[in-house]
């Protein structure tokens, strides 16, 4: 059993700490159906033991955190499949499945088992923009608007649940707009377990930072009010290379604290139909050891991979990075 403190202690003594990578688009490649309106949660109902071979094929690469395949598994992404009265259960199991998974292979090593709450499939506090597009039917067909009540509720109970079942922290997944950043940071911190909070965005047309997909709000002026919530760590994810690089050290001058990164392959094709499992990206596994050992030096000190940057991403990190912070 993993001890959060100790974690702690080893960001203190900046410790370079690794996180596991893609979930979905790596269960994607281990043949897992992906589902439109729960993504990779489905699996946690068709193909447990794939998502627990996934979490020891990450251990076995190396990590200290792996992270738990409830990125989508909120309620209101399970009812719409007929799994509503199963929300507890499936979140239940994804837990378990991480902590089978530590138990089996970890052997002496801390490992540590993040939870992941997210706004995945929630329209309530997202850009007119994107409510626009998801009821086009291009994207979630058939997604019914919850209130903002409704969507506050179900972030608290999923990050409560993943609480109970014993994770060590919570990831705050947020990639929307500020508006769902903020409710999904504040239900992670609600349950007393330390939190690393999520920060998607993007450069747009005129290589200016935003935030989430679509929003039209500026990254950085969003940052402080979301950093008084109180996290512990706070991370750049979801994002490609290219943002996550220039955000970095708008983050720095606003964060003093431990900071992650784990950006995504930039893919083209899993929003669109949640099946194909190519991954487009021009970053190969080499290349990614090249900018994450950049990260390190610029003091960054939590590496993991979020859609497309799989398995082959990390595995090479844990020999490639150095154990800590460089002491400039």
């Amino acid at each position: 059993m993993a001890d959060y403190e100790q974690l702690k202690s080893r960001l203190d003594a900046h410790e370079i700490i690794l996180l596991d990578g893609a979930i979905g688009t790596q269960l994607q490649h281990m043949r897992a159906p992906m589902n439109n309106q729960a993504w990779a949660a489905a699996a946690l109902d068709t193909h447990p033991f794939t998502v627990r071979r996934l979490h020891e094929n990450y251990i076995r690469a190396g990590v200290d955190v792996i992270t738990t395949n409830t990125y989508s598994a909120g309620r209101h992404n399970l009812e719409p499949l007929g799994l509503g009265d199963r929300f507890e259960e499936l979140n239940l199991r994804a837990v378990m499945l991480a902590q089978d998974a530590r138990n089996a292979c970890a052997e002496e090593r801390p490992i540590y088992v993040a939870g992941s709450v997210s706004n995945f499939g929630l329209l309530a506090g997202a850009e007119p923009e994107w409510k626009q597009f998801v009821r086009s039917g291009t994207f979630l067909p058939g997604r019914s608007e919850t209130s903002d009540a409704q969507a506050k509720d179900n972030l608290r109970e999923q990050a409560e649940v993943l609480a109970e079942a014993g994770v060590d922290l919570l990831l705050a997944e947020a990639t929307g707009s500020t508006e769902q950043r903020h409710w999904t940071i504040e239900a992670c911190v609600s349950t007393g377990l330390p939190v690393w909070a999520g920060f998607k965005c993007r450069l747009d047309d005129n290589a200016q930072l935003k935030v989430g997909y679509r929003s039209g709000d500026d990254f950085e002026s969003s940052i402080d009010d979301l950093l008084a919530l109180g996290p512990d760590v706070v991370t750049i994810f979801h994002s490609n290379v290219a943002a996550t690089s220039a955000a970095l050290p708008v983050m720095q001058k606003h964060w003093k604290g431990p900071i992650g990164l784990y950006p995504d392959a930039d893919r083209s094709d899993y929003v669109a139909t949640y099946r194909d499992s190519k991954t487009d990206t021009e970053v190969q596994p080499q290349a990614y050891v090249d900018i994450t050992r950049k990260w390190v030096d610029q003091g960054v000190q939590i590496i993991g991979g979020c859609c497309g940057f799989e398995i082959e991403y990390i595995r090479p990190l844990r020999s490639a990075l150095p154990t800590r912070l460089p002491s400039s």
